[in-house]
């Protein structure tokens, strides 16, 4: 007798390619808890130029901030770009095929280092409003001067669930806190977390979490199924 499909609820919208490569095996939800505004082109625009031209350096740490500098239609863009990696990175390449990935790590701490490592003159940062500290400190506590342009705002959009889950994705700190506003976890519901900062913000809330090897939504769909 085949197994009862899982249900499974994803705090933020999926690819119907990946929805349906599951089929059969999850009842997949998707209903998204945060909303992204990305800031307008002409603006990022400016605040680049106003950066200077001799930033060739760039930090990307989420596909919103990569879209959204995309957007703006820069004259120049053959950076040297370090960015978390996966969706981000795939972003970064389809988006600026003429820049250099130099570095790319799994969550921010592990590539503050390795931006360290290679001793920039000067960073630009493309990052949202909620954006986590750890890059800026770390690159302050080394000397490496970081501009910091603000390219899109997270906005949470909590929502009551009133069904049971197998399990539910999370994508970001600003989803938990989003979903968690006006949820609670039932205890046989396990939090799957798509990367450590992410984990340590659920952390504040349940104990049965499963964290994604990978930051990738593909990863996190996966890590659902050892739930059968």
């Amino acid at each position: 007798m085949a197994a009862k499909p899982l249900h499974i609820l994803s705090t933020g919208l999926l690819e119907e390619e990946l929805i349906k490569s599951v089929e059969g095996q999850v009842h997949l939800d998707c209903i998204p808890f945060i909303k992204i505004l990305y800031v307008a082109p002409d603006t990022i625009a400016s605040a680049v130029a106003a950066a200077g031209s001799n930033l060739r350096y760039v930090i990307f740490t989420s596909k919103n901030a990569v879209k959204a500098v995309a957007a703006a239609n820069l004259p120049h863009s053959d950076w040297n770009v370090f960015c978390i990696e996966t969706a981000t990175q795939k972003q970064v390449g389809a988006s600026f095929p003429q820049s250099v990935i130099i570095a790319t790590a799994p969550n921010g701490a592990q590539l503050a280092e390795k931006i360290v490592a290679h001793a920039p003159e000067r960073t630009l940062f493309f990052c949202g409003n909620r954006r986590l500290n750890t890059i800026p400190e770390t690159l302050a506590r080394h000397h490496i001067p970081n501009k910091e342009i603000t390219v899109y705002d997270t906005i949470e959009t909590p929502k009551t669930v009133n069904k049971d889950y197998d399990g539910i994705l999370f994508y970001s700190p600003s989803g938990v806190e989003s979903f968690f506003s006006v949820n609670r976890l039932p205890q046989q519901t396990a939090a799957i977390s798509i990367g450590p900062s992410t984990t340590r913000t659920l952390k504040k809330y349940t104990d049965k979490i499963i964290e994604s090897p990978v930051p990738d939504a593909k990863q996190l769909v996966q890590q659902a199924l050892l739930l059968r």
